[in-house]
């Protein structure tokens, strides 16, 4: 078990004798490797946001949100973010669109476009031309998507709509284009599909134990023939992003709930979740299976949803998840991506906090990070690997960049603004997850 993890003997810092601008630091340096390690070429294929360049262009669009001014090596982070958004669009032009995910298709740079032409270039005219590329090439696409996962799937589409839809709601040609049928279409099918999993209960792998009869939930959806229940390609993923169109998972609620419900019920007992409903192995911590990828999700219903019943037994079950993140959550496989690396899994610590203010959730996102920190030693002394894609979002030195820049925020509101909402209108959940 533990050739996944290191030993975690990190100590917990103090909040208020920790100085922010150590997080800062952090950010620029790591920024300006990413500059000089992964240069813009617009010869290149990496258009997607889980690692390529507009995973790039989504950190520095973050960051322009939340400081437009911050410069990195002489540039504005809003130009960053449209030089590598750039790069994004011209590798989209020489691949084949194949998926409809934000995450692994052309559907996320092309909504990011959308949103950054508004926001940062103040440019409707273009921002309207990407998001009618997308309504007519991508739209067909995902209706005939056979995959319902938040990757490259129906609901990673929906998140790239409503990715759209809250940072364009001022411009009325946007929101005239894009509306409520155009995504209710889209909901209604993953229903459909989850539906179908769900009723389908002729398998003779429909319990996962037999001890705690736990039988096939109302929705269920399955992916490269497995039936998945994590954040990226399962369950967890599909449930929490349907439960952000409020008014579309109105008439689905008790099943929606009733699905979270089960999944609570399939957990280990340390607070880890199996990949599958076929597996029955504890020993992936990561976003994309296992616990830190349902946290955001379980924390992210429990926001929207406070008083529905089911919302105190997810929250509940995210803390005690928390327990076993901190134990295992520092992964051989990276240290500072969203995905399988150990700053993706302190997002978790971070977002709790947020949710109940225990001051301990904080303290261990900051000793995450500031481990995360030393990635470069750590990863000389072999104690853990470089990631296959180094500076990405989603694997890489990017997501380090995301998760700093999200801590110090929170940090400044406490020591700065006495723990007001500054915080909490700027970091708003898991990036490409829960963020919306």
């Amino acid at each position: 078990m533990t050739e996944r993890y290191l030993k975690n003997t990190l100590e917990l810092p103090s909040i208020n004798d920790f100085d922010p601008k150590r997080l800062d630091h952090f950010i620029k340096l790591n920024t300006e490797k990413i500059l000089f390690n992964y240069t813009v070429s617009h010869y290149s294929r990496d258009y997607d946001v889980f690692c390529g360049y507009a995973g790039i262009a989504f950190t520095y669009f973050h960051l322009h949100q939340i400081d437009p001014n911050l410069t990195i090596a002489g540039d504005k982070v809003g130009l960053l973010c449209t030089t590598y958004l750039s790069a994004a669009l011209s590798a989209v032009k020489k691949t084949k669109e194949k998926h409809v995910g934000f995450l692994g298709s052309h559907v996320g740079p092309l909504a990011l476009a959308v949103v950054v032409y508004h926001i940062i270039e103040n440019n409707s005219d273009e921002a309207l031309k990407y998001l009618n590329l997308i309504l007519k090439t991508y739209h067909p696409l995902a209706v005939k998507e056979e995959s319902n996962e938040l990757l490259y799937g129906r609901v990673g589409y929906l998140y790239a709509l409503k990715f759209i839809q809250k940072h364009c709601f001022d411009n009325a040609n946007i929101m005239q284009r894009l509306t409520d049928d155009t995504v209710k279409e889209i909901f209604e099918l993953i229903i459909v599909e989850g539906r179908k999993g769900g009723l389908d209960s002729d398998d003779d792998e429909v319990i996962y134990d037999e001890e705690k009869n736990v039988e096939r939930p109302p929705l269920l959806w399955s992916w490269h023939g497995k039936e998945y229940l994590g954040a990226v390609h399962g369950v967890a993923g599909i449930v929490a992003i349907l439960l952000q169109f409020k008014n579309l998972a109105e008439p689905y609620l008790d099943d929606l709930f009733q699905t979270m419900e089960w999944l609570v019920k399939l957990a280990f007992k340390n607070g880890n979740y199996p990949l599958s409903l076929q597996s029955t192995h504890d020993d992936l911590v990561q976003v994309c299976h296992g616990a830190p990828g349902m946290v955001p999700a379980f924390l992210k219903i429990y926001e929207l949803y406070p008083t529905h019943a089911t919302s105190s037994t997810l929250l509940s079950a995210a803390v005690k998840s928390s327990d076993l993140i901190w134990e295992r959550g520092i992964l051989k496989k990276g240290l500072t991506g969203l995905c399988h690396n150990a700053l993706g899994n302190a997002y978790s610590f971070l977002l709790l906090y947020l949710v109940n203010k225990n001051e301990e959730h904080l303290q261990r996102a900051l000793a995450f990070g500031i481990y995360a920190s030393q990635w470069e030693e750590e990863t000389k002394k072999r104690h853990v690997k470089v990631p296959d894609r180094p500076w990405s979002l989603w694997e890489g030195l990017a997501g380090g960049v995301m998760f700093w820049a999200d801590v110090s925020t929170v940090l400044k509101d406490i020591q700065v603004n006495r723990g007001l909402t500054v915080a909490r209108d700027k970091v708003l959940g898991f990036p490409c997850f829960t963020d919306l």
